[in-house]
């Protein structure tokens, strides 16, 4: 249930109000009142609302404490519940009880992002000075960009690399936007990228060095359904899942167990 056949304004009353539900156990209409600044009536028309969708039982009015209470068993209408849902509830409190790490978002130039994105959707490849982080001084390169990936935090272009003669990941923010792109050519040599179109199956376990009581709740806080998880990415994106993962971290809270590779089928190539 969505409410979607609503206007947006009431939409998102009756969402609210889902979400306190499911978080809080209760509601009032006041709730609707400090949020929204609306009516009592438009209150009370917004509760109507919402109980006549509600499933029978799931909710009872406490006369005493003058609120409706929602059952143990409560599911919330428009959708199965997400922690942002928790952020965003405590986010809006009198006294927010909430704050997240700073975030060091990555340079994102769109100097350099538009004309990888050009060349791109031309097929063309693009002559670049790119500084690595393995080479003392700038290099020039010539690339054919193939895909975009994030690893969460940054776009990264993946290009068939002619000096190097294989595929790799170039960070845009080290592409040099005042010396780069004033050269392309056609791209059609650029081979298939197998890495891309082939499954890494990585399968972890809690750490060994850790207790078994620590390794039970690491089974919890990763969501493992046996004594395996098991984490399915490209080969090609294979390094930043790692990384994501914490596996190369000095004390993980996972370790590796195998990791195997499978081609994907041609139905699974063109389905994602």
């Amino acid at each position: 249930m969505t409410f979607k056949d609503l206007k947006h304004a009431q939409r998102a009353r009756l969402e609210y109000l889902d979400r306190l539900f499911f978080w809080e156990g209760a509601a009032t209409r006041a709730s609707l009142i400090k949020q929204f600044g609306i009516s009592n009536a438009q209150a009370a028309l917004d509760f109507r609302t919402y109980l006549a969708e509600a499933p029978k039982d799931a909710l009872h009015y406490d006369a005493s404490a003058r609120r409706y209470l929602a059952d143990a068993s409560f599911e919330q209408l428009t959708g199965k519940a997400s922690s942002i849902e928790l952020e965003q509830l405590l986010s809006s409190a009198p006294l927010p009880a909430f704050d997240r790490l700073p975030d060091l978002q990555r340079t994102q130039n769109l100097r350099v992002l538009r004309p990888l994105f050009r060349a791109f959707r031309a097929n063309e490849a693009t002559q670049i000075v790119y500084q690595s982080m393995r080479d003392p001084e700038p290099m020039t390169r010539w690339i054919a960009p193939v895909r975009f990936a994030s690893d969460g935090v940054r776009l990264h272009v993946r290009a068939w690399c002619f000096e190097r003669e294989g595929f790799r990941d170039f960070h845009p923010a080290r592409i040099d936007p005042d010396h780069s792109f004033s050269k392309t050519k056609p791209a059609d040599a650029v081979p298939r990228d197998y890495d891309w179109f082939t499954w890494a199956i990585l399968k972890l376990k809690p750490h060994s060095r850790l207790t078994e009581a620590q390794q039970r709740v690491v089974r919890i806080e990763f969501g493992f359904n046996g004594d395996m998880l098991e984490a399915r990415t490209r080969k090609a994106l294979e390094f930043y899942t790692e990384r994501r993962w914490g596996l190369e971290q000095k004390e993980p809270r996972l370790e590796r167990v195998s990791v195997s590779y499978v081609p994907m089928s041609e139905e699974e190539i063109n389905a994602i």
